[in-house]
């Protein structure tokens, strides 16, 4: 077995756990943003010098890698590196979600299931 495909039975099943843990991170931000009180936001977290660098740093990062594999898809370059880029974009994209989600979940107000999963009715009402 070449390197190539060594790369690709590897690197295949960290890319589809990175993507669900992504669309993870993505459903909790937006059942903590229902839960936090938009009145009461403490936006000095928000505008932490630290907080502001690191999601400028993702930010730059995942479109970076994104615009790298863009322009040389469909040439010579081996399929590896795009792969590699594929999973340093997803890092990216990853530890920004993380980052935003340990923001904004010291400011939910109340940490209950959501509406949509508790209340059955509207899944078992027939039309």
């Amino acid at each position: 077995m070449s390197i190539e495909t060594d790369y690709y039975i590897y690197a295949e099943p960290f890319i589809v756990s990175m993507y669900l843990v992504f669309i993870f991170l993505s459903v909790q931000i937006w059942f903590l943003w229902k839960d936090i009180d938009k009145s009461e936001l403490d936006l000095k977290s928000f505008f932490n010098d630290s907080f502001f660098t690191r999601n400028c740093i993702y930010v730059y990062c995942f479109s970076t890698f994104f615009f790298i594999h863009g322009f040389f898809y469909g040439t010579t370059v081996p399929g590896v590196y795009f792969k590699a880029l594929e999973v340093l974009t997803l890092c990216g994209l990853v530890l920004f979600t993380y980052d935003w989600y340990s923001v904004l979940e010291p400011c939910a107000t109340r940490r209950s299931l959501p509406q949509e999963l508790v209340d059955l009715r509207c899944v078992l009402k027939k039309d």
